[in-house]
Parts: C-alpha cells; structure tokens; sequence
C-alpha cells in the first residue's frame, strides 16, 4: 500500500472516499490495527479488574482501597455496582495520556513506514517513538483539557437546565433536550477536541517536532480544513450512537437479568471506539501526508 502523491488528487477533501481508503489501508495491513488492539485489550485488562474488585479474591487487595475512597456499603450489594461506572472513566482518561496517545502515535508511524515502502514491525515502531513520549503526552494533555473544559461548559448548562420548572411548552423542550441530549453532546464534544488538535500527533510523529511547534503547526495545516476534519472525525463517531442508546437501557435490562451485563455495554463500546480510532487516525493520518506532499 502507498497513501503518497499520486491518490492526491482521488481522494483529498472528499470525506467518504478518506474514509474508505483508511479501512482498506488496515484491513491490507492489518499492523496498522495492532497499537489499537493492544489499547483495547488493555482496556477490557482493567475493566474486568475494576468489576470484580469488590468480588473475592481481588476484595482482598482493594477492599480497603473502596473502604477508603468509597465507603463499606460499596463493597455490598447494590452498591458495589456502581464502582465500575465510578471508576472505568477515569482509567480511561488516564490511559488516553499515558497509553493510548502513546499507541496511537505508533499507529502512526506504521502508517508512515508503509507509505514510504519501508519494512514496518511493531518492536520497531515502539523503540522509535519513545524518545517523543513526553510530546506525545503533552499532545493528548492538550486534547483532554479542551474536552474537560468544554464538558465542564456542558455540566453548568445541565446544571441550569435542570433548575427550569416547566413540564410543557418551550422551556420544558430545552430542559429536556439538554438533560436528554447529554451524551450526544458529549460525543460532539469528543469529536471536537479530536479535530481541534488532530494534526499534532501526525506532526511530532512524522516531522518529529516538538510540542510547542507541533501545536503551531497543527493549526497551520488546519486552517481552511478544520470543518472537513471535524467531519472526517464525526462520521465514525456515529457509529458510538447505537452504544449510547443502549447504555441508555442497560441499567433497567442489568436489574431483571444476569448481573454480569453490566460488563456488556463498556466492552462492547471499547470493540466499538477501537474500530472508529483506528479509522479516524488512519484517515488523519493519510490526509496530513497528502496535504504535505502535495505543498
């Protein structure tokens, strides 16, 4: 495969044509999907941790730790339920700037090894990117601090949302709109800091810049193109929606069946957000490098 000057013309600003080029890119090369798997397997690694961490054997060793930070009633039922939504986030925040960045940028590199024709392995690739690791994390800081503060934004609206007292008319579509519409906006919002900051990794990967000028570059080979990545970002993104409704009805689908389902919605939306990452960041990829080679 080669994503170099002569698919230029083909594919550049074309939306859906990126992204079809990005999946035939990984699914020809399936190496491209490895750092992304490698993600998600560390993520099911600690989901399955933090579900049966009230449970024996592992009560043994985090039982105190829930004792301390939650309390004794989180350690029986039901409320020891409720310590993998507690606690699955956060590890995912933290894994985003220490793993999956770091990953990402590896996914990356293979990308641009394979375009260049170069003999790629995984080992290589991760000895490669080393040396950038604290940029790459610095890049993924950057990205997450938008996402709280946009998120925080999010919370203040919900929070005088929820003060409308309204149960018809105008007022009361907002309040409901708002309260209702919340992980949707949340998605958008994911999907913003993603296109916000989406050439930064491509930049210290592959010019090898650091953070500071990776940033002001970012925003160079942005301008006029921010909507178009944005897009290229929300497509995939879409395919999280059927998640999100059925997180929506899992709770009330977990407390009739088997307790176990509750493990059902996280893991299946890691499967899924693999999938979408591995597309968007192929398709980031393969349009920075044709934006570059074709100036």
């Amino acid at each position: 495969m080669n994503l170099g000057q002569d698919m230029v013309p083909k594919i550049q600003k074309q939306i859906i044509p990126l992204l079809r080029e990005s999946v035939n890119s990984f699914v020809a090369n399936p190496i491209i999907l490895f750092p992304f798997v490698t993600t998600a397997f560390i993520q099911l690694f600690i989901l399955e941790i933090i579900y049966f961490a009230p449970r024996f054997p592992l009560v043994h060793f985090f039982g105190p730790i829930i004792r301390r930070m939650e309390g004794e009633a989180y350690l029986h039922y039901p409320q020891h339920l409720l310590i993998l939504p507690k606690w699955f986030q956060p590890a995912q925040y933290f894994l985003f700037i220490f793993v999956s960045s770091f990953l990402i940028a590896v996914a990356i590199e293979i990308i641009k090894n394979i375009n260049n024709n170069k003999k790629v392995t995984f080992p290589n690739a991760l000895r490669t990117m080393l040396p950038q690791y604290v940029h790459i994390c610095l890049a993924a800081i950057l990205t997450f601090l938008v996402f709280y503060a946009l998120s925080k934004l999010q919370g203040l609206i919900m929070g005088r949302a929820m003060q409308i007292r309204s149960d018809a008319g105008i007022f009361y579509v907002v309040k409901a709109g708002i309260l209702y519409g919340a992980p949707y906006f949340n998605l958008l919002i994911g999907t913003f800091a993603t296109a916000v900051f989406a050439f930064v990794l491509p930049i210290i990967v592959i010019e090898r810049k650091k953070i500071l000028q990776a940033v002001t570059l970012n925003f160079k080979y942005l301008w006029g193109s921010f909507w178009f990545i944005f897009f290229v970002v929300l497509i995939p993104m879409l395919l999280y929606v059927p998640i999100l409704l059925l997180q929506g009805n899992l709770s009330s689908i977990a407390s009739r069946t088997l307790e176990g389902i509750r493990l059902l919605s996280p893991a299946i939306s890691i499967v899924v957000l693999t999938l979408i990452d591995a597309t968007v960041y192929t398709a980031i990829t393969a349009y920075f490098l044709f934006k570059k080679e074709s100036t």
